[in-house]
């Protein structure tokens, strides 16, 4: 189960995401108007929900995302659709969308390959 972030972590993480090779405390906290104190109580609730990890070098503490943004909010959605719709599948939401109890072997397969093909798009 993923920790989820709350909407002032999430802004700080998109900082950290766009810096996957690491930034600097100094940068992520240049971007936000709150007190040092809360910025680094920010930093430090990310840090327990385990999304970033931090290094020093030098004076300078640098923090790296753990997980990117896309599957971050990938498993985001399936906790949301779990919780909300009790799917625990793909292949049973999908089955529900086309109002079916379950997909066959054959259309489950067809519908991994077109999976698997979409993410080779990207």
């Amino acid at each position: 189960m993923v920790r989820k972030l709350s909407p002032t972590e999430y802004r700080f993480m998109e900082i950290i995401w766009n810096h996957p090779e690491g930034v600097a405390s100094s940068e992520v906290y240049g971007c936000f108007s709150q007190s040092l104190s809360t910025k680094s109580t920010i930093i430090q609730r990310i840090l327990k929900k385990g999304h970033i990890r931090s290094e020093h070098r030098g004076k300078q503490v640098y923090y790296f995302p753990n997980i990117t943004k896309r599957d971050y909010e990938k498993m985001i959605l399936q906790e949301e659709i779990e919780s909300k719709m009790g799917f625990h599948s793909f292949q049973t939401l999908f089955a529900a969308f086309c109002g079916k109890p379950e997909l066959t072997d054959q259309q489950v397969e067809q519908l991994r390959s077109l999976i698997e093909e979409l993410e080779r798009a990207q």
